[in-house]
């Protein structure tokens, strides 16, 4: 019982990150449009929102990495004591 309920949570923290990833790419859209609306250069916005993106994309890279590395810790750690 207690391995479902902690893996429901895990299930449901990766679902939040994941939201809120991609909440932060729907904000550098919306960010963006509203900058070429205000009047700014077009080819700087759009700059600025794939430097934006990038960022995002490592943030995520390295998020993903995380989680999979505290995962296999969790595994070995299962395996090394299974009564636990």
């Amino acid at each position: 019982m207690k391995n479902n309920s902690q893996s429901d949570r895990q299930k449901f923290i990766r679902h939040a990150i994941a939201s809120a990833f991609i909440l932060q790419a729907v904000i550098i859209g919306i960010k963006g449009n509203l900058d070429v609306y205000s009047g700014k250069p077009a080819l700087d916005v759009i700059q600025g929102m794939i430097v934006q993106g990038i960022e995002l994309i490592v943030k995520t890279h390295r998020t993903r990495k995380s989680v999979e590395e505290i995962d296999r810790i969790k595994k070995d750690r299962i395996a090394q004591n299974p009564d636990d």
